[in-house]
């Protein structure tokens, strides 16, 4: 049976998302925000009529690789909220050594910074930054400061405030350092820095009052 006039074909969310992933590596590059159409098909391995057909246009095509970086990226954000239960400064730590290890071993850090750069310099694309990948780096930080809450390892908080003020500064230290190259002209030992903020943190927010109780 024919399809019906704008009808999509079945698989077709599954050849968009294989189309977003083959192009992004050309989105990556320091010029990749400023790809043509044509440099973009050509990366894709598709015709420029094929991206228009899935994408609408350029802008679509970006949209879909910040998107497809959400939906590999969920399983490992997932992971970095899971707790180290009855203690904090520990758990913390940990999870910044994980970002660390993410952002300089695994391209997180060119991610973050391409996709913040474009969110910057073209207002259609920075909705999508924020909610498919600034905003999921933000949740797990939240995640494991209200699991840590919840163990009594914590004080009550607001997690999206405490995350804000716990990410923040690591976000910018690590762009800082890598992206901007500032370890070439400002070089920060980020391990001493990771444990003068996780001390900070936690003088801000210190256990919460069931588990002082419960180890006096």
């Amino acid at each position: 049976m024919a399809r019906t006039p704008g009808a999509r074909n079945a698989d077709y969310e599954t050849q968009r998302q294989a189309l977003a992933r083959r192009v992004r590596g050309r989105v990556m590059e320091s010029d990749g925000l400023r790809a043509s159409m044509r440099e973009l098909a050509e990366a894709a391995g598709a015709s420029v009529a094929t991206l228009k057909h899935y994408f609408g246009d350029r802008e679509g095509v970006l949209r879909a690789v910040l998107e497809i970086q959400h939906v590999d990226a969920a399983p490992y954000l997932a992971m970095a909220s899971v707790p180290l239960p009855g203690d904090a400064r520990a758990s913390l730590r940990a999870y910044l050594k994980r970002l660390k290890t993410a952002w300089f071993e695994h391209g997180v850090g060119v991610i973050q910074a391409t996709s913040l750069a474009g969110g910057l310099s073209t207002p259609a694309l920075g909705p999508t930054y924020v909610n498919h990948l600034l905003e999921p780096l933000l949740s797990t930080c939240e995640t494991l400061l209200r699991r840590h809450v919840e163990l009594g390892d914590l004080a009550p908080l607001d997690a999206r405030l405490a995350g804000l003020q716990f990410l923040a500064p690591v976000v910018l230290a690590l762009l800082h350092q890598d992206s901007l190259s500032g370890a070439s002209c400002r070089p920060l030992d980020l391990e001493a820095f990771f444990d003068a903020h996780v001390e900070a943190f936690l003088r801000a927010w210190p256990p919460g009052a069931e588990r002082r109780r419960a180890r006096a």
